[in-house]
């Protein structure tokens, strides 16, 4: 397929939603095949950071009978606030129409309870095996692995009980993933989480890349997006009370650590996934004595 108009999953509140999404003048990224190997693969990776934005173009976004126009920024990127005048919580169809070529595309939201538990989760090495601080691997896995043949983290059920009980035994309805990935890598994440029957929720990611070049450049900005998407979220959902789950590869501690001393009131719990090579025991330790003073329980899994 040449022209594509992607619409990433939006986020709702009780007042509006918030549409974003891509639009590419050139987009050959196939649909998954589970009889696809390293070869093609490999080609499927390299269609995801090859696609062509489409600049500085109208689009329609249509929801619950409202319409509202949008345009695109140079690098094919836009996003709306809509209030949607929707009160039940629960995923809803919207509508993204290309009128210049008589193109429409579907996506989805989410309407989220503002007294609901949410779930604020890291991906890499939280849930998916992506080696985040061996870069070789991680390229390896990127380029050559798709949605089938990825793996989710050791002991997955872990992760489930640990929340819950975080919840008080309940499982939480809203999830929202904030990671480093880039969109690029948007058709496989939602592959992956429904493959291996992972909860549903918005995903916060990375800015597209154009190029290898552009991805393999310096990512300086990755703390930077994390906190700013859960800052986001909790201006967003100014009454709703979340639960921060990473791992201890990278940034998610000290992350954590910043929202807990900010936001300790509405912080139900950290956890921390250990990673197998990671040894860090002493800086784990140091920064569930930091969310601990705010009575906040921090836990670790492996």
């Amino acid at each position: 397929m040449e022209s594509k108009i992607i619409g990433y999953r939006g986020i709702a509140n009780k007042q509006s939603v918030v549409i974003s999404g891509h639009a590419f003048q050139k987009h050959k990224v196939k649909e998954l095949n589970p009889l696809h190997g390293k070869r093609r693969n490999l080609r499927q990776a390299i269609r995801r950071f090859r696609s062509r934005p489409l600049k500085w173009t109208a689009i329609d976004i249509k929801l619950n009978g409202i319409e509202t126009r949008v345009r695109t920024d140079k690098n094919g990127f836009f996003q709306s606030e809509i209030i949607h005048g929707l009160s039940e919580p629960g995923w809803y169809n919207y509508e993204l129409v290309w009128k210049r070529n008589h193109l429409q595309f579907e996506s989805e939201f989410y309407l989220s309870d503002s007294h609901e538990t949410g779930v604020i989760s890291d991906i890499d090495d939280t849930l998916l095996v992506s080696h985040s601080t061996r870069w070789v691997r991680k390229l390896a896995l990127m380029l050559f692995r798709n949605a089938y043949t990825r793996k989710t983290i050791p002991f997955i059920r872990n992760w489930h009980e640990y929340i819950k009980n975080l919840n008080d035994t309940a499982e939480p309805r809203d999830f929202f993933y904030v990671s480093n990935s880039e969109w690029n890598l948007y058709d496989f994440l939602e592959d992956f989480f429904r493959i291996n029957e992972l909860p549903k929720g918005v995903f916060f990611l990375q800015n597209y890349k154009n190029g290898f070049k552009d991805f393999l450049k310096s990512r300086k900005d990755h703390k930077n997006h994390k906190l700013n998407s859960i800052e986001f979220l909790m201006q967003f959902f100014p009454k709703k009370r979340f639960i921060l789950v990473g791992d201890n590869g990278q940034k998610d501690m000290e992350i954590y650590s910043i929202i807990v001393a900010k936001y300790h009131q509405r912080i139900k719990g950290v956890l921390i996934r250990k990673l197998p090579y990671i040894h860090n025991d002493d800086v784990i330790e140091d920064f569930k004595t930091k969310i601990n003073h705010f009575d906040v329980p921090f836990n670790v899994f492996s």
